[in-house]
């Protein structure tokens, strides 16, 4: 570092998520006297949505035919069975939504320090989806269902997590 540059802040953050919600706040204060800002809340409205109707198309027909060429031989039709799961696709993109919100912040220089407390879930699937540059960025994750927390609360768990 050059004379007269300044190094870039560290910018607290944390991010409480699960797979319908997302609060992204600033850490601000010094430790004894911490607070909690809100700066951006993503919303998942598909989150509550009966899977049937996050689709348009139901699975496919398959006919079924045992025994032997036409003696005793017996037909079956019933819906193709299918691994596709509506809502896991829609958390998908709900990480990537916040992701690309985290990556823009990054590349401004807003953000160089997170912490992730998410529900147990989402921060599997947080984890998978997250470039590597933002896996960099995150100093501590919590696993727990933290989202409707009030800030007081959000506060304890972070300080239980630092004494560690």
């Amino acid at each position: 570092m050059e004379l007269g540059e300044q190094p870039t802040p560290l910018v607290r953050h944390v991010l409480v998520a699960d797979g319908g919600i997302a609060r992204l706040m600033r850490i601000t204060g010094p430790r004894n006297r911490r607070h909690l800002e809100q700066e951006e809340l993503f919303e998942r409205p598909s989150a509550h949505v009966p899977a049937r109707d996050l689709t348009t198309d139901i699975t496919g027909r398959v006919f079924d035919s045992s025994g032997r060429a036409h003696v005793g031989a017996s037909r079956s039709r019933h819906g193709a069975a299918s691994d596709y799961d509506p809502h896991a696709v829609e958390v998908e993109r709900f990480v990537d939504r916040i992701a690309a919100h985290l990556g823009t912040m990054h590349r401004a220089g807003r953000l160089s320090n997170l912490t992730v407390i998410a529900e147990p879930r989402f921060l599997g699937v947080l984890r998978a989806r997250l470039p590597a540059d933002l896996h960099r960025l995150i100093a501590r994750e919590i696993s727990g269902d933290y989202v409707h927390a009030d800030h007081a609360l959000l506060l304890r768990v972070l300080e239980e997590a630092e004494g560690r």
